[in-house]
């Protein structure tokens, strides 16, 4: 698992301390180039749009929400069947 933000490092670092540690990797997409490939970036303020993704080990996607709604919880339990289903795939 990994999160992918345009914010900078230094952002990322501050975030993650404010929650005492992250259970995976913070990448800094500061050139918006991963968000602009996965169809995310709002070009007219220059963030990103809350989105799920899973991939499987080939690098096929599995799952895509690109509109992510934190408060959801149906929305983590659809995250959890994809990977799920992933991880039953030989």
């Amino acid at each position: 698992m990994l999160a992918i933000s345009v914010d900078h490092i230094y952002s990322h670092n501050v975030f993650s301390a404010s929650l005492g540690t992250l259970p995976y990797p913070l990448l800094a997409d500061w050139h918006k180039k991963v968000t602009k490939e996965f169809g995310v970036l709002n070009e007219e303020n220059g963030t990103a749009n809350r989105s799920c993704f899973v991939i499987d080990k080939n690098g096929i996607i599995k799952y895509c929400n690109q509109k992510f709604d934190a408060n959801e919880r149906i929305q983590y339990e659809d995250v959890f069947k994809a990977c799920e289903t992933c991880g039953k795939e030989a």
